[in-house]
């Protein structure tokens, strides 16, 4: 799942893949074909461009540590997929055993 994060003003810093469902005032769900909303203001549900005055700045540090999350939570979303594959293809494995092995896996 895609989320933009928030700060107290409503200027979107940060944008995350998270693995599940999150319920934050500062995480705003996206859709997967939404255009990024970084340095946009989230007002009743709607992005608006916002003055470059008002846009926090980020220390390099912090944008080093937001970009090194979202790059982990996206590998873990990964790794999720191919458990998921893995797991099927042991169930059809198991599935051809039992069928006496003439099955084609």
């Amino acid at each position: 799942m895609r989320y933009a994060q928030i700060d107290s003003n409503g200027i979107c810093f940060a944008e995350s893949f998270l693995s599940g469902k999150v319920d934050a005032e500062d995480m705003i769900l996206l859709a997967d074909n939404e255009p990024s909303p970084l340095g946009k203001r989230y007002v009743n549900g709607i992005w608006e461009e916002v003055d470059k005055e008002e846009m926090p700045q980020l220390p390099s540090d912090s944008e080093i540590i937001m970009q090194s999350i979202s790059e982990l939570e996206l590998q873990n979303i990964e790794a999720q997929q191919e458990r998921q594959m893995l797991a099927q293809q042991m169930a059809d494995l198991e599935l051809a055993m039992l069928e006496g092995g003439s099955t084609n896996v």
